[in-house]
């Protein structure tokens, strides 16, 4: 029983990481649910602009950019509705938003390269599950009913960057694809062990704690990234 309720204590700080990360904007909530075609015209009746579309799995995720507000916002539209809108780092709509100050891709002293990846997609991780039925008790020889919490995966949409100079590299990652048990992150910064750049590849490997070291392979060609470990995540990215 201790151990159960360590676990949905766990889980509970993870749902609460997730929903301080991915909000809804209040002046674009009311779409959500909306069909495509409409939703676009909201959008932009309400000052945004469209940015650049991708396509993760069954979901096409849209980036639009507010001037007014300075703020990005990614759209999920999957069965020709918006499934959720989120608002995202400025990176993603980098193209529209001012790139005054925006890191460089440039040489490095080191004679490496400096390379800047802003990924956005989707994943699956624990999460806990209540189920409740009448069951037999051959003790009492009565149906009584009972609930069961067990564990299994949930899924979640998420975003995450890469940052590499040379021969170093660390991954930001936040909401769902930090664990409520993680250690070794600064500032929501992980660095990557084992990095191995290619013309076609980028992976490694990050410590989140001591038995949790997720793998990433990021594809150059694709733009795909993955990340495999208890929590998986698939993202389309924008290589800076």
């Amino acid at each position: 029983m201790r151990a159960l309720a360590i676990t949905i204590v766990a889980f509970a700080g993870c749902v609460a990481s997730h929903q301080a990360f991915a909000q809804t904007p209040p002046d674009v909530s009311d779409l959500v649910g909306a069909r495509g075609a409409g939703g676009e015209t909201q959008l932009e009746a309400r000052g945004y602009r469209f940015v650049t579309t991708n396509t993760v799995r069954d979901t096409k995720w849209s980036f639009w950019w507010s001037e007014r507000q300075r703020q990005c916002i990614s759209v999920a539209t999957s069965d020709g509705r918006y499934a959720s809108i989120i608002t995202v780092p400025a990176a993603n709509c980098r193209t529209a938003a001012d790139t005054s100050g925006a890191r460089a891709y440039a040489p490095q002293a080191n004679g490496g390269a400096r390379i800047d990846l802003v990924c956005i997609g989707a994943g699956t991780g624990p999460a806990t599950q209540s189920t409740s039925d009448y069951r037999y008790n051959s003790k009492t020889r009565k149906f009584e009913y009972g609930r069961e919490t067990t564990l299994g995966r949930a899924a979640f949409s998420a975003d995450a960057e890469i940052e590499i100079s040379g021969e170093s590299g660390r991954i930001r990652l936040a909401g769902p694809l930090v664990s409520p048990i993680h250690s070794g992150g600064s500032d929501g910064w992980w660095p990557i062990s084992g990095l191995m750049v290619t013309p076609d590849r980028i992976t490694g490997q990050y410590r989140m704690n001591g038995l949790n070291k997720p793998r990433i392979d990021y594809n150059r060609r694709t733009r795909v990234l993955h990340i495999q470990a208890t929590t998986e995540f698939t993202g389309r990215c924008e290589e800076q």
